[in-house]
């Protein structure tokens, strides 16, 4: 089957410390991740609108909006999962 992108063999430096697994299991959970995380948003982008363009590439489990945490104002970034 054919590929839209190239297969990066060598995953990042980067671990997440908290994760309880191996590396092996983190690399595993890695692979199989499906949160997107969306930046450099307008700070008037609803959830609704979030939602309604990424409907269009599959399923949506939920979206999680960055609020200022004084203001509760979306502060231009969220996580698509």
């Amino acid at each position: 089957m054919a590929s839209l992108f190239k297969d990066l063999a060598k995953l990042s430096a980067y671990r997440d410390r908290r994760f309880p697994g191996n590396q092996e299991e983190y690399e595993r959970a890695l692979q199989f991740s499906t949160t997107v995380y969306v930046g450099n948003m307008s700070f008037y982008t609803t959830e609704e609108q979030m939602y309604e363009l990424f409907s269009r590439a599959g399923e949506i489990k939920k979206i999680i909006m960055g609020l200022d945490k004084n203001s509760k104002t979306p502060c231009g970034f969220c996580f698509v999962l």
